[in-house]
């Protein structure tokens, strides 16, 4: 699956389907908002 972050603590969270359905959480500190973690590399497209 691919990480989380969470909002308040940066920690990162995996969240599988099965505990993503009664409602998703941080595990370290409870925040309900977490954003999908972006992969380190920059992508370039040439403008015309």
């Amino acid at each position: 699956m691919c990480p989380y972050t969470c909002y308040k603590c940066k920690q990162e969270v995996d969240i599988t389907l099965t505990e993503a359905l009664p409602g998703v959480k941080c595990p370290h500190c409870g925040q309900r908002i977490l954003y999908k973690a972006r992969p380190p590399i920059i992508k370039r497209v040439k403008a015309k």
